[in-house]
């Protein structure tokens, strides 16, 4: 019991220290980012804009081009520098955004005028010239705050030596100008000072905070926004190969399963019914018996091509959605399965990535995963649904070219999703997919 104090209250300056910490590695970024953008800004600054107001005035004479070229070069090295700055010091990481490059076979001139048609090197110019405008406001704040924050006991302290160095009929304070004299204009002085210089200090974070924020804000709109945009253009292009990579695969594996089945019963019943058409006269017994094999056979085919058409476009899905189409899938599954469905109004493409999913996770947990039963689940997360199916078979499924899984992926990567398999020996395979359902 003696112990049970210390256990509880030993926490408790841990965090107060990180407060303290973090605050006070915030005011220092702050202070520190201020000073060296200005010395950064200033140069920046006047290059840029001399060699811009060179470039425009003389643009009519073709000479002023390669001066704005060389406007926005100079404007992308202090950029560079600025992201740096930005990253090292404030702690948010800027990417930089891809140059826009000359088209190939272009000339000498045509390659030389590209950085002026690319979008990223005028905002880099932008930059150069918030920044020098942001940062002659923020510094000068920066150092009065701080300066202020000091004066909470610099303020009193530096009153206190300047009574003992100075003659009394010399030291004149703020209690003074309140008609105060003695210790009690001394009084006074010491608890305005201080007074003023603890506003400061208790603001000193807010305000660098403030600073930081608005600094790393500024840069990363001018500075990395454009790879933002890039980066999405790149996915939106690598759903879309996926999707053409998914599609043509399926359209493939489609054209062999065809040829491979119901192509191969179709080519036997129409010569099983010509040889019951020339056995009719002769011996009508054995050709009824083979139009009736023939019709067996016909009704197999026509349950194959029934189960190939689920995968290109499932009727129960459209007609009763995806929980009936679900459970049709579990139902015929050679597996035992369980599903749970708890998203609903999803788009269509999402439902039918779903059901893709589905259907091959429970066609492959079928064909090689040796297990006694399967559970699928589907839920909304927010802006995504998660799709789920986990069985308890031998495990050791790997993602391989020209593989079922393979073709997964790339269905899902078709729809900007993920694809997590997660398959230990002896442990089953649980196959995981996070849709957008906003893609």
């Amino acid at each position: 019991m003696t112990t049970m104090p210390a256990l509880i209250s030993s926490p408790v300056p841990a965090p107060r220290r990180g407060v303290l910490a973090r605050a006070a590695s915030t005011i220092g970024r702050s202070l520190g980012y201020t000073l060296l953008s200005l010395v950064l800004a200033i140069p920046a600054f006047a290059l840029v804009i001399s060699l811009l107001s060179l470039g425009v005035g003389t643009a009519i004479l073709w000479i002023g081009l390669p001066i704005l070229v060389l406007a926005v070069l100079v404007a992308r090295g202090f950029a560079a520098a600025g992201r740096r700055l930005i990253t090292s010091v404030l702690g948010r990481p800027l990417p930089v955004p891809a140059p826009k490059l000359p088209p190939e076979g272009a000339g000498r001139v045509r390659r030389m005028l590209t950085p002026l048609s690319d979008p990223q090197r005028w905002l880099d110019v932008l930059w150069v010239l918030v920044q020098f405008v942001l940062v002659l406001v923020t510094f000068p704040v920066m150092v009065a705050w701080t300066i202020g924050a000091i004066g909470t006991l610099g303020g009193p302290l530096a009153t206190l030596v300047l009574r003992r160095v100075l003659p009394e009929d010399q030291v004149d304070g703020l209690g003074s100008l309140l008609g105060l004299s003695g210790q009690s204009a001394l009084v006074a002085d010491l608890a305005l000072q201080a007074g003023a210089g603890l506003v400061f200090l208790l603001t000193l974070y807010p305000v660098a905070l403030l600073v930081r924020t608005l600094h790393a804000e500024v840069g990363r709109a001018l500075l990395s926004s454009r790879f933002e945009e890039q980066q999405q253009l790149v996915q939106v292009q690598a759903s879309r190969a996926a999707a053409r990579t998914a599609e043509s695969e399926s359209l493939r594996r489609l054209e062999r399963d065809l040829h491979d089945g119901p192509q191969q019963g179709l080519v036997r019943a129409g010569m099983d019914l010509a040889r019951a058409e020339r056995l009719a006269a002769e011996d009508p017994e054995r050709a009824r018996e083979i139009v009736r094999e023939t019709r067996e056979l016909l009704g197999g085919t026509l349950d194959e091509v029934r189960r190939l058409s689920r995968g290109i476009a499932p009727p129960v899905l459209v007609d009763r959605g995806l929980r009936a189409a679900l459970a049709e899938l579990a139902g015929t599954s050679p597996v035992p399965a369980t599903v749970r469905v708890e998203a609903d109004q999803l788009p269509a493409h999402v439902e039918t990535g779903i059901y893709y999913v589905v259907s091959e996770s429970l066609a492959n947990a079928a064909k090689h995963s040796r297990a006694g039963s399967v559970e699928v689940s589907v839920a909304r997360l927010q802006d995504t649904v998660r799709v789920r199916v986990q069985d308890d078979g031998i495990g050791g499924a790997r993602v391989q070219a020209g593989h079922g899984l393979a073709g997964l992926a790339g269905r899902v990567a078709s729809l900007e999703g993920i694809l997590e398999v997660s398959s230990p020996a002896g442990q089953g395979t649980r196959i995981e997919a996070v849709i957008p359902c906003g893609s």
